[in-house]
Order: C-alpha cells, then sequence, then structure tokens
C-alpha cells in the first residue's frame, strides 16, 4: 500500500512539475497536458508489465519503455532546475521514486503468484 502511495505521489508531482516547465514554453491549453507525452507510455508500459507479471511473461520492451520515460522525465526535471546538488534531488528524485514504487509493486505481483504455485505443486493429484 506504501508503494502505491509513493508511486502516485511521485507520478502527481514529476507531472506537475513537467506541466511548469512546459507553460514556461506552449500555450496553456496545451502544456496542461504536454506531460502526457512523457508519462503516457509509461503508465503504457506499466500495465504492460504488470499484466506480463500476472501472466508469468516476460516484458523486456516495456521496461526499455518505461526505463526511457523515466530518464527523460529526470532529465527534464532536472534539466530545468537550478544548477544546485539539493534542486538535482529534489526534483530528479520523484521520476525516480515513481519507478522504484512501481518495481516494488511488480515485485510483490510477482512473489504472489510464486507463492501460489508452490501451494499448488505441494499438492499431490490424489489428495
Amino acid at each position: 500500500m506504501c508503494a502505491a502511495c509513493l508511486l502516485g505521489w511521485s507520478v502527481s508531482y514529476t507531472y506537475g512539475q513537467l506541466r511548469v516547465i512546459a507553460e514556461g514554453m506552449l500555450p496553456d491549453a496545451v502544456a496542461q497536458w504536454w506531460p502526457l507525452a512523457v508519462y503516457g507510455p509509461w503508465f503504457v508500459a506499466a500495465l504492460s508489465i504488470l499484466r506480463a507479471t500476472v501472466q508469468q511473461r516476460r516484458a523486456h520492451r516495456s521496461w526499455s519503455v518505461l526505463l526511457t520515460a523515466s530518464a527523460v522525465a529526470v532529465a527534464l526535471c532536472v534539466g530545468h532546475s537550478s544548477r544546485s546538488l539539493m534542486a538535482f534531488v529534489m526534483f530528479g528524485m520523484p521520476p525516480v521514486t515513481a519507478l522504484v514504487c512501481f518495481w516494488e509493486l511488480i515485485g510483490q505481483v510477482s512473489s504472489r503468484q510464486e507463492a501460489r504455485q508452490g501451494a499448488h505443486a505441494q499438492r499431490s493429484p490424489g489428495t
């Protein structure tokens, strides 16, 4: 639950940062939707990874999309901050936190899948 809450906070915080960055260069009507160019592929890849995890398949391409979108979010947020180390940490940390929280959620789903398989494997057909 904690990972899900932090994931939501990180994405919403970063979304706001990206919108503020876009407002300096784009009309307001476009700027409010511009962060979807980063987080749209992020969410689609996240859903694909979640589905692949539940179906016990690999999702290499989706992980690469997720990592690329996270790197773009970090680069944009850090690139438009002041040049201090503290600003880099403050603005770069939320996209990284979103990625780490999602990774932890996927770990929870996959460990539950493994636990269920282990319980089914221990039963013998004759019992």
